[in-house]
């Protein structure tokens, strides 16, 4: 498992037999990473920002969408980026897709952390309030890996997943095998549900996990297991608790500062930031950055002529010198091109990770699965009456209630890194078949092309890892 990093001066974890580099030039020693007050908050600015770094969140954000079928790459003029992913051709010595080795460098960072903050030189409130963080960190980055390299909880728990790693790694320590996909899960639980007893309510910054944030991956992880939508709903309506919806109107304001429904967020500022892999650049319609995302047609029909979210396809006849401005529809490379995230060109701008509405709409498929129509028909509308001028409650019940409530995700939550994961949870079959994707695809669930392949290194390095089927 790879375990050499280098976060930002502060931690630094010895080599791992999979990974025999130097020691980077600018890492400190984990044993004086958390000396003093001081440097343990550094640290944890160091956790952050491998957390926030173009290889692994923006770059799971982006896949999570182009692997469905609302959201296609264009097959030129990309450099090759997340074309692989999006025809799910990735291979093991690909270098597109590092979220194997950004994923346990960072967790191995939270080990340290984890390991060293109860010996540092803090109070025990702040001992606890930096545990919690580190813990919810792992827990969430271990949901991450899980999703993307093991089976879906609801359809086989019993599964390979991902190495479980607890303590700080160096070169002599034992390589780990994959532990079972619900091992994975109860570690994820264990780890959350510590930082939710125990997040300091005076974390309140959402560049960082305060409480409804942990609350908010509770819900996320709830929801996935299938079988747990009591809680799902629980934590869906703690978290969205003091975060109400914006108006409408912040749906057009491109995303790229926070506004109070936002929850959780990555925060870059012009000296710290991706650049251009981050993921507005992507989805931008201008070719200020990569510029390469397309809506499909068929995701474009879902939005209703009075719907103001259909405002996010209008591109500004002024271009980048007025990006906000709303002008027209342009279709491009088979498809429709997007506005609803403003790409800066100074970068400094912020990435949202969780908003209130999709607790909302957490909220609303937990009581739909429980029967409770009433509750999930009023989650659903809090949404629905936000966008569209109007909008009615629903009466559907059952199946077709179930149904709108993913429609409604799909207008309200694209290009924010969950349709894919979508279709796993839900054992969807994932069905491209518009005018719009070059690469069609009709994929059941347990289809092992949903399984991203383990690099090559690691495989080369640790007897004890089995490759996933292609």
């Amino acid at each position: 498992m790879f375990g050499l990093l280098m976060v930002s001066a502060t931690i630094f974890n010895g080599c791992k037999k999979s990974d025999l580099s130097p020691t980077p030039t600018t890492a400190i020693d984990a044993n004086d990473a958390f000396t003093s007050p001081g440097k343990v908050e550094a640290a944890m600015v160091g956790l952050y920002n491998l957390h926030a770094s173009g290889r692994y969140m923006n770059a799971m954000l982006l896949q999570a969408d182009i692997k469905g079928e609302d959201i296609f790459v264009r097959e030129s003029g990309n450099y090759g980026r997340f074309a692989q992913a999006y025809s799910y051709a990735e291979i093991p010595t690909s270098i597109q897709q590092a979220f194997w080795e950004a994923g346990y460098q960072l967790i191995a960072n939270c080990n340290q952390a984890i390991q060293k903050i109860p010996l540092a030189p803090l109070t025990d409130a702040d001992k606890k309030k930096y545990l919690a963080e580190a813990r919810a960190i792992r827990g969430s980055t271990y949901f991450n890996l899980i999703r993307c390299y093991g089976k879906p909880y609801t359809l086989d728990p019993t599964a390979p997943g991902v190495p479980k790693s607890e303590l700080p790694l160096n070169a002599d320590s034992e390589t780990l095998a994959r532990a079972s996909v619900k091992d994975i899960y109860d570690f994820i639980l264990a780890d959350l549900n510590f930082a939710e007893q125990n997040m300091s309510a005076s974390l309140t910054k959402i560049s960082r996990l305060t409480l409804p944030a942990v609350q908010g991956l509770l819900s996320r992880v709830y929801l996935s297991m299938g079988d747990k939508w009591v809680e799902a709903s629980k934590f869906a309506k703690l978290a969205r608790t003091g975060h109400p919806l914006d108006d409408n109107a912040t749906l057009l304001n491109g995303f790229y500062k926070a506004s109070g429904e936002w929850i959780w967020d990555m925060e870059y500022t012009a000296d710290n930031n991706p650049g251009f892999v981050g993921a507005a650049s992507f989805h931008e319609p201008y070719d200020i950055g990569y510029s390469t995302f397309r809506a499909d047609i068929n995701f474009h029909a879902l939005f209703g002529a009075d719907d103001i979210r259909k405002q996010q396809f209008l591109i500004s006849d002024a271009g980048y010198d007025d990006p906000l401005l709303r002008d027209e529809e342009v279709e491009d490379a088979g498809g429709f091109l997007m506005n609803k995230f403003y790409f800066k060109d100074g970068f400094d701008a912020s990435v949202v990770l969780m908003r209130s509405a999709e607790m909302f709409l957490n909220e609303a498929e937990a009581e739909a699965e429980l029967g409770n129509s009433g509750p999930a028909q009023a989650a659903l509308f809090e949404v629905q009456r936000r966008s569209i001028p109007g909008a009615v409650i629903s009466t559907n019940t059952g199946d077709a209630l179930k149904s709108e409530i993913q429609i409604e995700r799909r207008k309200e939550l694209y290009g924010e890194g969950f349709r894919i994961f979508d279709i796993l949870r839900r054992k969807e079959t994932l069905k491209r078949t518009s005018t719009s994707h070059w690469h069609k695809v009709n994929m059941a669930p347990g289809d092992n092309k949903f399984l991203m392949p383990i690099p090559v290194e690691e495989i080369n390095a640790n007897p004890k890892i089995t490759q996933n089927p292609r």
